[in-house]
């Protein structure tokens, strides 16, 4: 017995050294696993990874496809007509089903390259683990938990076409019997109860109105046709991409929040407030140093010392706090401007749009709120509020 709990103690001790050697590799950016659809690894470091000439393409027109609302069962469909192979045919894994074609895509492989960081040129490590030693049962590891190092190889999508791809595909989108596509789905939401819209009889309604009326949980419908809301936001794409024609530089300083001088000032007072308490945070670390060198030659009592070091750590304290929150005001006041700057950037594409599609309402717009008609001087009135990207509401 006593032979059988040290063989066990013998695994263990070696499954967590492994676990940590692989760790220590994963954070030091080296690629571990056997290979990834759209890399090939470098010849001359196995543990680097190089964009694949023949499959990084796919993968580019992957996102490209998503992005413009083409579902993952599309996608697979397309891929397959085209006879272009499957990740695991590239690899040279044998499929289960005799009757599987190396050609054979599926919706799930789609999903799987969709939501991969990886092509942003990350590595991350221990998104999945063993349940122990003596198991062969995976489960999935918390985020907090995963081993992200960033910038280990070139990536094939940027962060924003990635972060509009896996947008996009979180959104529900429907498709008719007639296979029209319904260009609005997963965009159209009740002002009211934050329910998506459901397109119906040509007309958009409220999820929640369907399902439970004007009970205690229901909604009033918010019913609005198809035709106003495409005529709607339409016009509101045309006028804000015109102004982006027209005055680029004034529309960046307005989505901005405030004026662009009035931006920039706050900025430069921002990093000075910084510098400056970086600074002085340095002379405290080097006037303790010395207090401490004193006090150890005998030059500098035990008490006077104890209360510069208690002044200056308190002081310390207060300038690391202040550092914090301007650094954070920092980040803001560039974000601002690099948000107004990537939304001019985007409309510029669609300048002279004459009509819509469904590539750019989600290039263009984050989310679209109805609110209840009402009546006004006999006429009926209804109000949409369009959130676009990277700005909000207009």
């Amino acid at each position: 017995m006593f032979k059988n709990v040290f063989n066990d103690y013998y695994v263990k001790d070696i499954s967590n050294k492994t676990r940590s050697a692989l760790a220590a590799r994963a954070r030091a950016g080296k690629y571990l696993s056997s290979g990834i659809y759209g890399y090939q690894k470098d010849p001359e470091n196995k543990n680097q990874l190089l964009p694949d000439p023949e499959t990084a393409p796919v993968v580019r027109r992957i996102y490209s496809m998503v992005v413009s609302g083409v579902s993952f069962r599309s996608i697979s469909r397309t891929l397959s007509a085209e006879g272009i192979l499957t990740p695991a045919a590239v690899k040279g894994v044998i499929p289960r089903k005799e009757t599987t074609r190396p050609t054979d895509w599926s919706p799930v492989t789609v999903a799987s390259i969709i939501r991969n960081p990886v092509y942003l040129g990350k590595l991350v490590y221990g998104r999945s683990h063993k349940v122990s030693y003596k198991s062969k049962k995976v489960v999935a590891t918390n985020e907090d938990h995963y081993i992200v190092t960033e910038g280990t190889h070139e990536a094939i999508v940027s962060q924003n076409v990635w972060d509009l791809a896996n947008e996009v595909a979180r959104r529900h989108k429907k498709v008719s019997g007639t296979g029209d596509v319904n260009i609005f789905s997963g965009l159209v939401f009740c002002q009211d109860c934050g329910s998506s819209m459901n397109l119906s009889r040509n007309a958009y309604v409220c999820y929640r109105y369907r399902n439970f009326s004007t009970s205690e949980n229901g909604c009033s419908s918010h019913r609005i046709p198809y035709k106003l809301l495409y005529a709607s936001v339409l016009g509101s794409v045309q006028e804000v991409t015109a102004e982006a024609r027209r005055d680029r530089d004034g529309l960046i300083a307005k989505l901005s929040g405030i004026g662009q001088k009035k931006q920039q000032a706050a900025l430069a007072a921002a990093r000075k407030d910084q510098g400056k308490t970086e600074k002085r945070l340095a002379e405290i670390g080097e006037l303790i140093r010395k207090a401490f060198e004193k006090n150890v030659l005998g030059s500098l009592p035990d008490d006077m010392y104890n209360g510069l070091v208690t002044g200056y750590t308190k002081e310390r304290a207060e300038l690391a706090a202040h550092l914090e929150t301007v650094t954070e005001q920092i980040a803001e006041l560039t974000k601002e401007a690099d948000n107004a700057t990537q939304f001019v950037e985007l409309a510029e594409q669609y300048v002279d749009v004459k009509e819509l599609d469904r590539d750019l309402l989600h290039r263009l717009i984050d989310r679209i709120e109805i609110g209840e008609s009402y009546k006004e001087d006999g006429a009926r009135c209804q109000k949409i509020t369009i959130y676009f990207r990277f700005v909000g509401k207009l």
